[in-house]
């Protein structure tokens, strides 16, 4: 069973394995047709563009909170729903967005994911207008501060993104954004709690040297979702922290429309990455990233990260496969615990090595084992990594799914560094063989 889908002109290649798996075979997005990927839709189009501020709220137990402030913009034809519980007759309270925030760090060639918040919940929009937002006009929408209009942002601080009761992620699913309303409201005290919790070792600038941090703040709307414009609701913004008082600084301007993890490509363009879609009736994107560092002992050192953009369906395993025989060394996995009263276990996924088959696999159990086991859900990102005493020419990955659905159990890729292995990324044709001066 194969077909082939277009991008913007280019073709690439889709088809089910004889296990049933999604094969991803180029760097490209699978996209349904006469959709465009990651926005620009017909619909509303609700976008980040501009992380405006932060809030830190101390330390407790080796733990530090923070909170991030987001402008939104419509980019869209039609205006967003942005409904509240004040008794509107013309907008169900469940019809409004929710704010995600979290914060990665790059440091020795790895990426991974320090921290996350639970939920703000939308409740009103001033439909403002900004020379950055559009063409620079804000379209009033007809029900006022129930809808962000076209053109139009909407700015919520960092205070009032902290601000508690924040909503649990477990009750969105982020496919369709639909949430149950009143959402389950809990209560805390600590500092970190609800908000983006971090420990605190993993920003010190002293214990840190080099490291580089990255915020990200992430909107979720069902209206925005359903015309298909949900890829794009993510951006970044690169901060420093501040010795002492571990404060957050800005050390760059916002990335729009982009997930934090492509700021590891930005600052070092060797990484490579795919966006992995799922094919059902919303998109669902994972961002699947690696970086491979020859030793110049024979041995190879691999870092990938997988970032789940928007998909209900989550990740339980990820397997990487070489062509042979294969000795594995240094092997490790970071997660991002859920954590303030959320539902879902936050134990480490279990390792197997096959280094006669030259497997190596790291995973959890299914959701038919156990709802609540420590997927990769959405808005979060795993690292993985290992040594290995093979190049990356031939490797293939397969990243398994948690929960069931209509097309497959497995989405299947490999990276274009396995065919140009000689500096080709960063266009240095020194290395090349066969080429005339």
């Amino acid at each position: 069973m194969s077909g082939t889908h277009r991008k913007l002109g280019t073709r690439v290649a889709l088809g089910l394995s004889c296990a049933g798996a999604l094969v991803i075979v180029a760097a490209m997005t699978l996209i349904w047709p006469g959709m465009v990927s990651g926005g620009s839709n017909p619909g509303p189009d609700v976008t980040v563009f501009n992380l405006q501020s932060t809030s830190n709220y101390g330390s407790s137990g080796g733990f530090r909170g923070y909170s991030i402030g987001t402008t939104s913009c419509n980019i869209g034809d039609t205006p967003l729903w942005w409904c509240n519980d004040a008794g509107d007759t013309f907008c169900e309270t469940n019809q409004h967005p929710v704010i995600a925030q979290n914060i990665y760090r790059l440091k020795n060639n790895r990426f991974e994911q320090l921290g996350m918040s639970w939920l703000k919940h939308g409740f009103f929009s001033v439909n403002s207008s900004s020379s950055q937002c559009g063409d620079g006009s804000c379209a009033q929408p007809p029900h006022g501060g129930d809808q962000l209009g076209v053109g139009c942002t909407d700015p919520y601080g960092s205070g009032l993104n902290g601000s508690r009761p924040l909503g649990m992620r477990s009750e969105v699913n982020a496919t369709t954004g639909e949430f149950p309303y009143p959402y389950t409201q809990v209560g805390s005290s600590v500092g970190f709690e609800q908000r983006v919790k971090v420990l605190e070792d993993e920003v010190d600038p002293a214990l840190n040297a080099g490291a580089r941090y990255f915020i990200e703040g992430h909107y979720i709307a069902a209206d925005d979702a359903a015309s298909g414009n949900d890829l794009n609701n993510a951006s970044y913004r690169e901060v420093t922290i501040n010795a002492g008082t571990f404060n957050l600084s800005f050390a760059g301007s916002t990335v729009r429309e982009k997930a934090a993890i492509f700021a590891w490509q930005a600052v070092d363009p060797t990484v490579e990455i795919l966006n992995l879609d799922l094919r059902g009736e919303s998109p669902e994107r994972f961002h699947a990233a690696r970086k491979v560092i020859s030793m110049g002992d024979g041995t190879y050192r691999y870092e990938y990260a997988i970032h789940n953009m928007n998909s209900d369906r989550s990740a339980r395993s990820l397997t990487t496969t070489f062509p042979g025989a294969t000795t594995f060394t240094e092997m490790g996995f970071r997660d991002v615990d859920h954590h303030s009263g959320e539902p879902y276990e936050t134990d480490d996924w279990i390792l197997a090595v096959d280094g006669p088959n030259g497997t190596i696999t790291w995973s959890t159990d299914n959701f038919s084992i156990d709802p609540n086991a420590n997927a990769l859900r959405w808005g979060t990102m795993f690292s993985f990594w290992f040594r290995a005493d093979r190049p990356p020419a031939d490797v293939t990955n397969s990243l398994g799914l948690f929960k069931t659905g209509v097309v497959s159990d497995s989405v299947d890729f490999e990276f274009f560094g396995g065919f140009f292995a000689d500096d080709f990324e960063t266009g240095n044709t020194g290395a090349w063989s066969g080429l005339s001066p």
